[in-house]
């Protein structure tokens, strides 16, 4: 009796785990065509064996190298990435598993130019003249600047992976910027592939993705910047490039205003490897403390882009004065900003 509760029990848990990996699966939206709104035609030419390999260091490139794989599986049903952990057999024979690949991607991860391995890998794609996409790692403790990147490798490598315009792409660890990375990987492949040879571009969508969405505010914001915010005024450009002059309201001003049509509902608050620094980070670590005690709501932007002084969040608690962090400024998440198409 005992076992057949035991087994019975298995069971059921197996069953339900099924079930909430079924719904899973089903929520997922798969990759489309923007000229079609269909999925688009995966082919591969002749005596091929994946559309994609993905090729990475161990060390600092493993555990995105099989997040990229198992995300691409969901939003492109059928798509063949070759991966070690999956489909190495024999390490002597890499050389012939990127002639088998059709489009080879390059994880450019701390260390990568420094791996015998990775280096076999580039060296027989570029000899077999292989089209090429590059992914860098955007953790800075696991990737490097495009520019080290640069300098690392090989200078006789050097021009045919950075200066002949492959797609490049940066990962993060956050999932709308995931699938933002994901989309430029598959449009590379895509644009390899036999169905579509004689395309130059091929537009992608998900559907329910960020992108698509309308963004907007329930009710209209007035949004208070300091011009002692080292940085805050580009963003503030963009947010206003965004949203009509009705539904946001940015007042730049030294104190925050206080007539009824001009007071903030939030202020703005841009994080930078700057934004702490000398008098102007003094002036406004006050008006930040006068703001908490005001009860207003803070936004905050961190910025990752080394152009715009951007720097790890750890910074942050080194430069930012420990009255404010003892009481609890970071307790909120503060919203990422990175360049390019993220």
């Amino acid at each position: 009796g005992v076992t057949i509760f035991l087994v019975v029990g298995a069971l059921v848990v197996f069953l339900y785990g099924a079930l909430l990996a079924a719904r899973r699966l089903a929520k997922i939206h798969k990759i489309r065509l923007v000229s079609t709104s269909q999925p688009p035609e995966l082919t591969l030419a002749r005596g091929l064996t994946w559309h994609l390999f993905n090729s990475h260091i161990w060390s600092t490139g493993q555990d995105a190298a099989a997040v990229i794989k198992s995300e691409l599986q969901l939003l492109l049903p059928g798509v063949k990435i070759f991966l070690d952990v999956d489909d190495l057999a024999n390490i002597g024979a890499l050389e012939e598993y990127i002639s088998r690949s059709q489009t080879i991607l390059f994880f450019l991860s701390k260390g990568y130019f420094g791996s015998h391995n990775c280096l076999r890998e580039v060296r027989a794609s570029l000899d077999q003249r292989k089209p090429l996409v590059l992914v860098q790692e955007g953790n800075l403790e696991k990737g490097e600047t495009l520019a080290a990147l640069r300098a690392e490798c090989p200078g006789h490598l050097r021009e045919a992976i950075f200066d002949k315009g492959w797609s490049l792409t940066t990962w993060h660890r956050i999932e709308a910027f995931q699938l933002v990375s994901l989309k430029v990987i598959t449009e590379a492949l895509l644009l390899c592939s036999p169905a579509y040879a004689d395309e130059t571009a091929l537009p992608l969508y998900v559907p329910g993705e960020a992108q698509r969405e309308h963004l907007g505010f329930l009710q209209p914001v007035v949004l208070w910047v300091s011009p002692s915010n080292s940085g805050a005024v580009y963003l503030v450009d963009e947010l206003k490039s965004k949203f009509a002059a009705d539904i946001l309201t940015v007042v730049v001003d030294d104190e925050a205003p206080t007539r009824a049509s001009r007071k903030p509902t939030h202020m703005l608050l841009y994080l930078n490897a700057n934004t702490w620094s000398g008098e102007r980070g003094v002036r406004l670590a006050e008006q930040v403390k006068q703001a908490r005690a005001d009860k207003l709501t803070i936004v905050m932007a961190h910025e990752n882009d080394p152009a715009r002084d951007g720097c790890a969040f750890d910074c942050m608690f080194q430069t930012t004065p420990q009255e404010l962090i003892a009481g609890g400024l970071y307790k909120d998440l503060a919203n990422s900003c990175f360049p390019g198409r993220h």
